[in-house]
């Protein structure tokens, strides 16, 4: 009986350090990101949900929502990122695809870039 008790607390150690470990490295990821300012108005059916920016690296979440009067199935989704200059440094096109009337979606747009400090979010209906 004693065996099972310890070879069980053996067990619960290795999973709390897994899960432990798993945080901190989580923390260490997130932990220099600081939020960045939105350069321009967002489109109706735009939202942001996270903006942030670490000395290297942007990264923005938001959602894009259908609707009856604006279908926006294949336009796309104009990311730009700005640096204190407010030199376009980068700018990502994401397609939109597969949304159903009314439907809400996610989007995300990674940027490695470094000095980020604004962006701007549109919606166009080609990558030109």
């Amino acid at each position: 009986m004693s065996d099972l008790n310890k070879d069980f607390k053996i067990v619960l150690l290795v999973v709390a350090g897994f899960l432990i470990t798993g945080f901190l490295i989580f923390i260490g990821f997130n932990v220099n990101f600081k939020p960045i300012e939105l350069k321009s108005e967002l489109p109706n059916q735009i939202s942001i949900e996270k903006a942030e920016a670490t000395k290297a690296q942007a990264r923005i979440y938001g959602y894009v929502q259908n609707s009856n009067e604006n279908n926006l199935s294949g336009k796309f989704i104009r990311v730009s990122v700005f640096n204190n200059n407010n030199e376009n440094v980068e700018t990502k096109y994401l397609k939109i695809e597969n949304l159903e009337k009314n439907e809400r979606k996610l989007f995300k747009a990674w940027f490695n870039q470094k000095k980020v400090k604004s962006y701007s979010v549109d919606i166009v209906d080609s990558e030109n």
